[in-house]
């Protein structure tokens, strides 16, 4: 699901303005992602999406949703 995203996105007018990370809840250390983590903590739905070090969006991702959200910023 990420690498689609990361595909679309990557072909927009939005590229530019995005850095992705992914971050592997089972794999990864959290402790560099405190405020992510305090959301993740509350149960959402995963994937949580981040846009500028907000929660964005929880659950599959909608690419159109999320495209607009960063044509925006």
């Amino acid at each position: 699901m990420v690498e689609e995203v990361k595909n679309i996105i990557s072909k927009s007018d939005v590229n530019d303005k995005v850095e992705f990370t992914f971050i592997d809840l089972m794999e990864d250390d959290l402790s560099p992602y405190a405020a992510e983590k305090k959301v993740i903590d509350k149960g959402y739905q995963l994937p949580i999406t981040f846009v500028a070090g907000k929660p964005a969006f929880s659950g599959k991702i909608d690419t159109n949703r999320l495209y607009m959200v960063l044509k925006k910023l």
